[in-house]
């Protein structure tokens, strides 16, 4: 993760990267008073510097993606306090709404849904609602219904990512942006990270029994999940940085 100019700036990656560290261990050792401390802070961290890049990009598009990031620490905290449902649906909430807020930002950087890259979203989506029909359990009805619900969310998020236009590709190997040294590129990279980070929860959840395999499950969720929130802020940055010029009929 580089640096993005700026003391400021500067101390803030380096705390959101202390935060994220501080997760993976804590969830690497059990420890639970650590976990709650770090999670809910490390990504509205991001959106700290993100509030800080006043002349990469507008004030409305800031908006965006600033309440899109706290959002996450609201989703966070909420999944980092238990497995109860309440704390799932609220935490599933907060993401859902998230994911609205980076769609809308997309929407607003010319962003388009296309038949071709919703093939793989979709896809998923019907996996995981397979999934969460399949392993419900009769006294938790409404847990896998409001999950399925964030995941089409997310599928329709992933979809509107892979738009090749704005990122300035011209095609998609596997109907999924590769990511370049264009940090554009990295926006949809991180869309696809996070769609694997919350797969990786799905079977955490569903089909992960011993405490090793779980733990384990956990820290990678944990790591993907922040490299992916780290990606596709410094994506969004770089869509409305100097000399990204956008046709006037794509901004909305």
């Amino acid at each position: 993760m580089r640096g993005t100019g700026g003391s400021g700036r500067v101390v803030l990656e380096g705390l959101f990267q202390a935060a994220v560290l501080g997760e993976i261990w804590a969830a690497h050792r059990g420890n639970r008073p650590l976990q709650l401390l770090t999670k809910p802070v490390a990504v509205p961290l991001l959106g700290l510097k993100a509030a800080r890049r006043r002349g990469v990009a507008g004030a409305a598009e800031r908006r965006l993606l600033v309440s899109g990031l706290l959002a996450a620490g609201v989703g966070d905290y909420y999944m980092s306090r238990s497995d109860e449902d309440g704390q799932i649906v609220r935490g599933a909430a907060a993401f859902g709404a998230m994911q609205t807020l980076y769609a809308a930002l997309m929407v607003r950087r010319g962003y388009r849904p296309h038949a071709r890259t919703a093939v793989l979203p979709v896809a998923a989506w019907a996996v995981a609602a397979t999934l969460l029909a399949a392993r419900r359990e009769p006294d938790r009805g409404a847990v896998p219904v409001v999950l399925a619900s964030y995941a089409a969310i997310l599928a329709g998020t992933l979809t509107l990512a892979q738009d090749s236009a704005p990122a300035g590709v011209s095609g998609s190997a596997g109907r999924l942006i590769q990511p370049t040294r264009d940090h554009r590129t990295w926006l949809p990279a991180g869309m696809a990270l996070f769609a694997v980070s919350d797969a990786a929860i799905l079977l955490r959840r569903t089909l992960l029994t011993g405490a090793r395999s779980r733990a384990a499950a956990q820290v990678f969720v944990l790591a993907t999940y922040n490299a992916a929130q780290w990606l596709i802020v410094e994506g969004f940055l770089a869509l409305s940085g100097p000399g990204v010029d956008m046709p006037p009929d794509q901004i909305r």
